[in-house]
């Protein structure tokens, strides 16, 4: 009996350490030192090492969980004629969320990147032949296409975290989104609203 409260503690802790790694990457960048995200997370570090041998196992945790989102919402546009669409603005949301995530991705081969790439576009291609065949996505474009904006977009979004001015992020949105897709592009939000 005492074994299924242990699981759950276990299974408590390491979510509690995945949201709070999301958290502290956000604020404070990948190089922050483990013990920050052990204490945000009210974990001891032996907890922490217990759960994730290193720096790249946990920011692997944080990217599995990112997948497991877009997957979730994925399934819930299957229906949707515009569910590319939206999905792919979800996956932009994502990369403003992570800031830190192209410097982890960038050259790492633990982190299953290629793996979590594959789920990313196993989730998208039905969005995407829906799309095309209702006119909402243009007729040249493929899953792979969608996919390859993204670091597109991720390469201006560090340029303007860099700068500190979020000047050319969502031009760059809207010009991609014009690229992809038929419809106009969202609305972004006024300077200061």
């Amino acid at each position: 009996m005492s074994e299924a409260p242990t699981r759950r503690d276990a299974a408590r802790n390491r979510e509690r350490l995945v949201s709070a790694a999301a958290r502290v990457f956000k604020a404070r960048g990948p190089d922050v030192p483990l013990e920050e995200i052990a204490a945000a997370a009210g974990v001891s570090r032996t907890t922490l090492h217990r759960h994730f041998v290193d720096r790249a196992a946990l920011a692997a945790a944080v990217l599995q969980e990112n997948v497991s989102k877009i997957e979730a919402r994925a399934v819930a546009l299957t229906d949707v004629d515009d569910g590319a669409e939206q999905l792919f603005h979800y996956l932009l949301d994502v990369q403003l969320e992570a800031p830190w995530l192209a410097r982890m991705v960038a050259g790492e081969d633990t982190l299953s990147v290629g793996d979590l790439a594959d789920r990313t576009a196993a989730a998208l291609e039905p969005l995407v032949t829906r799309a095309r065949a209702v006119g909402v996505l243009r007729s040249s474009i493929t899953t792979q296409d969608v996919l390859l904006t993204l670091p597109m977009a991720m390469a201006v979004q560090v340029s303007d975290a860099h700068s500190g001015r979020q000047t050319h992020t969502a031009r760059v949105r809207a010009i991609l989104h014009c690229g992809l897709f038929t419809t106009d592009p969202p609305q972004a939000p006024a300077p200061g609203a």
